[in-house]
């Protein structure tokens, strides 16, 4: 059970997309056991080119059991965040049941990994449209809410390769740097709301993602090593909760006076310029 006084987000209701697993459902967690009601939308199928497993409807409601039992409200909706029609439909039931939606993480994203010469427009588009898009989306349909309640919080995942190139990544370097972009004339269009936008950019995380975008370049031993290689700090290795507390601390009143900044988790990474 959550203990009375980490009940810092009780009588908050949070949206995380992507929240099925890995760094979304360590954020959910993150937020409800500080008493939060969580709500976690995930897609519940594969995506064409994006070369790994995404969530299953049983993940996302495996998930949102497990938050509910943390003594907390949790629900959990399969949608896709490119569509339009479904992030509506899923933000009007998170409202229609809890009354409001104060805590946004924009946290569904994929990746693939092809030299531009190979990329299609399929999967340019995949990437561009789930991270970027989705971003869009759903802080677009959230926002009235926040607004006519004089208060928000939308924390946007964007990446590394939201601030440097990354080879092999055009189109996913492309939607990152746009969400970075998007966070910051956001945070300066809906300021006098008293509403949030942040933007938090991970470095390499361990995640299920990494063994299949490393197969789909045949590179071979760990994965996380090759990729975090920019880490100044190769003895520890960043992980979902890493990313989670750093999100905690956007939706908290703690960072009331922080808005349109992009905070970095990815171990002195961003250091080498």
């Amino acid at each position: 059970m959550i203990k009375e006084e980490k009940k810092e987000f009780a009588g908050k209701n949070a949206l995380i997309t992507g929240g099925a697993r890995n760094i979304g459902f360590a954020i959910a967690k993150e937020l409800a056991l500080r008493g939060a009601s969580v709500a976690l939308a995930d897609i519940g199928h594969d995506l064409p080119t994006i070369p790994y497993p995404l969530s299953t409807r049983q993940s996302l409601e495996k998930a949102a059991e497990d938050l509910s039992s943390l003594g907390t409200r949790a629900l959990g909706f399969v949608c896709d965040v490119r569509d339009e029609t479904q992030v509506m439909a899923t933000i009007h039931r998170v409202v229609d049941q809890w009354g409001s939606i104060d805590i946004l993480v924009n946290n569904a994203g994929v990746i693939s990994l092809y030299p531009i010469a190979e990329l299609s427009q399929e999967a340019w588009d995949v990437v561009v449209d789930v991270c970027l898009k989705g971003t869009y989306l759903c802080s677009k349909y959230v926002l009235p809410h926040m607004i006519q309640r004089q208060y928000g919080k939308i924390i946007n995942i964007a990446s590394m390769a939201g601030l440097r190139g990354l080879g092999l990544s055009t189109h996913y370097c492309a939607a990152k740097h746009g969400v970075v972009g998007f966070t910051k004339a956001l945070a300066m269009e809906v300021a006098s709301h008293n509403i949030h936008v942040n933007a938090v950019c991970p470095g390499t995380v361990e995640s299920l993602s990494l063994e299949g975008i490393a197969s789909q370049t045949g590179l071979e031993g760990d994965p996380y090593r090759h990729f975090s290689q920019g880490h100044l700090f190769q003895d520890r290795r960043i992980t979902p909760e890493d990313i989670a507390r750093a999100v905690r601390w956007l939706a908290s009143e703690e960072s009331r006076c922080v808005t349109g900044t992009v905070l970095s988790i990815d171990a002195g990474w961003s250091a080498r310029g």
